[in-house]
């Protein structure tokens, strides 16, 4: 009981820290995001449906369901364009968002102010077609996922077109898609042979990242969005690195972002052929025998 009282009184003073930052008066009705993802909070946040057209929410029982217009918004657009170009497939599953507050979460250091949600890998089962992610399924360098004892694949394409789609989109502002540095190679590999945008390529060069301070995210995507001119006067907290493209004074060319090929090791393994006995690494991993090893390695 002692323990939740300073919970709460802390949390509390935290708010009033916050409220202090603020240069105006906070609109009547307008979703605030105040302070940075890992300390900050909420005012009148949007819920993110239980499900919609291309995804649909993994805990549609709980309440971390909210976030900016800027969030929310990204995701349905998002989740709406993998599906109508990939039709048929399973839905994008969404994990966490915020509380209706934002503010401490269970199961986050970050998620505070509404600028973050989870969200799972599409997968594809062994034999290539679409199938359903059963929940927190993590992918090795070879792209492949264990559920059971059965193999799943990571799907580059409809992955991929999540990416390309978020990082193009204008209104999301997107900051960072935090992921594995092994997805994030199967990902650029991809779109070096499939995407035509150049500026989809470079931005997503720099976006997908894998955090340097929390579990590598090899089973899903962390996607946080930026603040616009309008949320940090309000109190909404940028922090660093800030992408050229999301400059609110000037557009620039995205050919600075061209600098991020040039890590080596990205580029080596973007490029390398994957060396591996595909028998012995199924056989290593108890999969169902019907489980064929050409399928299980697909890149």
């Amino acid at each position: 009981m002692i323990q939740e009282r300073m919970v709460r009184f802390f949390t509390l003073l935290g708010i009033v820290a916050f409220c202090g930052c603020v240069t105006e008066p906070l609109p009547a009705g307008q979703t605030i995001s105040i302070g940075t993802s890992t300390r900050g909070y909420l005012r009148d946040a949007v819920p993110l449906d239980d499900q919609g057209e291309g995804y649909r929410r993994l805990r549609p029982r709980e309440e971390t369901r909210y976030g900016t217009q800027t969030l929310i918004r990204a995701i349905e657009r998002a989740a709406r364009e993998v599906a109508e170009a990939f039709p048929g497939g399973y839905p994008l599953q969404v994990g966490d968002l915020s509380n209706p507050s934002g503010g401490a979460h269970s199961r986050h250091r970050s998620h505070r102010s509404g600028r973050d949600a989870d969200l799972l890998f599409y997968a594809r089962d062994a034999g290539g077609l679409a199938a359903a992610n059963g929940g927190w399924m993590k992918f090795d360098h070879l792209g492949l996922g264990v559920s059971g004892n059965r193999a799943y694949r990571f799907d580059e394409a409809r992955n991929w077109h999540l990416v390309r789609t978020l990082v193009l989109d204008e209104k999301a502002r997107v900051k960072w898609l935090f992921c594995s540095n092994q997805i994030k190679a199967r990902l650029l590999r991809y779109a070096a042979s499939h995407e035509p945008s150049a500026r989809a390529v470079a931005r997503a060069t720099w976006i997908l990242h894998q955090p340097s301070q929390a579990d590598p995210h090899d089973d899903h995507f962390h996607l946080r969005v930026d603040c616009d001119a309008a949320e940090r006067a309000l109190g909404c907290q940028e922090e660093a690195p800030h992408w050229p493209w999301l400059s609110d004074t000037a557009r620039k060319e995205d050919s600075r972002a061209a600098v991020a090929a040039t890590d080596e090791r990205l580029v080596r393994w973007l490029f390398a052929e994957e060396h591996v006995d595909q028998r012995s690494h199924v056989a290593g991993r108890r999969l169902h025998p019907a489980t064929k090893p050409s399928l299980v390695a697909g890149r």
